[in-house]
């Protein structure tokens, strides 16, 4: 289940919250996306998702204060995390963004 993947995630030291969505649930702002940690962070994931759809780019890293976001996915799926900047797991996020998006028997690989 996707929950347990990103609860696995927010475990680590210096991760303050993740999403997990499917694109479709990105391009419905209605729908109910997998989300663990600070819930303050949620709307600001949201909208650099909004963001990554805009730009037409496969990865997005928004800088907020002390932390940083990275929203990233392929034509299937769309992860998050949010992160503390300086923190020794900033060497670890991207590679477990791409854990993330990775889905049994997923042909495509994202981009970061």
């Amino acid at each position: 289940m996707a929950t347990n993947r990103i609860e696995r995630v927010l475990r680590h030291d210096g991760i303050v919250a993740v999403l997990d969505m499917t694109a479709e649930q990105a391009q419905n702002s209605d729908s109910m996306p997998a989300w663990v940690g600070e819930e303050k962070w949620k709307p600001i994931v949201m909208e650099a998702v909004k963001l990554r759809q805009i730009a037409n780019e496969p990865s997005v890293r928004v800088l907020v204060g002390e932390h940083a976001v990275l929203v990233s996915g392929d034509e299937r799926h769309v992860v998050g995390v949010v992160f503390i900047k300086g923190h020794p797991v900033v060497k670890s996020v991207v590679r477990m963004v791409r854990q993330l998006l990775r889905q049994p028997g997923s042909l495509a690989s994202p981009m970061l």
